[in-house]
């Protein structure tokens, strides 16, 4: 196998899993590192993934870890796990990344990589920005719901020749790709479309498409996007048009899947609130802003995820801000 085909894959829940599966599929060696429970299940089951084009569910065998053996360094590393572990993922990761490490983060939220920056290292970080879905079934199985489109950046500007890397890399494994011309604008746009349509699938349990023909939730979406513009850096003049058409572009394409948030809830796991409308309300706070919808949505969501709160309740704590 070539060294230069050796990916590290950081996470193994559906996106993981799928993008595993299309790795592997193209004769990449992928070493992964998941939680614990998950390594154990995936080495005793094996790893099913079930591809959009798939007639059968495919297994694969994978070299699963919680935690990497001594000797692994590497250089090019994909990261699905849920943005809320990058604090304690960076220092686990850092005696398996090369100086020169390239990074790709698959994940929500924005400032999602600061930890990572605050090492100062010389590694290249990549944000993807992706409206391809999919589903959990179980622990070790994993269904691709929809392809979408994928969208990457560097988060500095001499990091070019990676994003090239990785985009020839994405679409040589299936996955439609391009060159971001302004990813931090991305990341704020996807930010505001999880922070809508995520968080109210979480509360409400609705499928996507079904939150936006929901009128009193179209309308609270809405709302949600007047309260985040202020706090978007002026220089990517992003405009409520422009956030809206986003968000029902991407209903669109996903309009009969649940979110990843309402997924986290339903199987009990902690959901990236704190690094979606978490983030936003501290945005706010240092530019003494008020936020009072994102506020409610967070406190609904904790309670919902970590009180084991009725639904029924926190519907009605929802349309107490309608």
């Amino acid at each position: 196998m070539k060294e230069e085909k050796t990916i590290l894959l950081v996470g193994l829940g559906s996106l993981g899993s799928v993008i595993y599966s299309r790795l592997e599929r193209k004769d990449y060696k992928v070493v992964c590192l998941t939680s614990e429970e998950g390594s154990k299940i995936i080495r005793k089951r094996g790893l099913v993934v079930e591809l959009v084009d798939d007639q059968t569910p495919f297994m694969h065998t994978c070299e699963v870890y919680n935690e990497l053996p001594d000797q692994y360094i590497f250089k090019n590393i994909i990261i699905t796990a849920k943005s809320w572990l990058n604090k304690s993922l960076v220092n686990k990761l850092i005696p398996h990344l090369e100086d020169s490490a390239s990074i790709l983060f698959f994940q929500n939220g924005i400032n999602i990589e600061q930890p990572f920056l605050n090492f100062q290292k010389g590694w290249k970080l990549i944000r993807a920005i992706t409206s391809f879905a999919a589903l959990r079934e179980d622990h070790n199985h994993a269904i691709e719901a929809s392809l979408g489109e994928t969208r990457i950046g560097g988060i500095s500007l001499d990091d070019q020749k990676e994003v090239d890397f990785w985009k020839k890399l994405l679409v040589e494994i299936g996955l439609p790709t391009d060159s971001s011309k302004n990813i931090e604008k991305d990341v704020w746009l996807k930010a505001i479309v999880n922070c809508s349509i995520g968080t109210l699938g979480a509360i409400s349990g609705l499928k996507n498409g079904e939150i936006l023909k929901e009128p009193s939730l179209n309308a609270l979406i809405r709302r949600i996007i007047e309260e985040i513009l202020p706090l978007t850096p002026k220089e990517f003049m992003i405009n409520f048009y422009e956030a809206y058409s986003l968000i029902e572009n991407i209903v669109e394409q996903t309009s009969n899947h649940k979110c990843s948030m309402l997924q986290d809830i339903e199987r009990g796991a902690k959901t990236e609130i704190d690094t979606l409308n978490g983030e936003i309300i501290k945005i706010a706070v240092g530019m003494n802003i008020k936020t009072p919808v994102n506020s409610t949505l967070v406190e609904i969501v904790k309670k919902i995820s970590e009180e084991n709160y009725p639904r029924e309740l926190a519907i009605l704590d929802l349309r107490s801000i309608y």
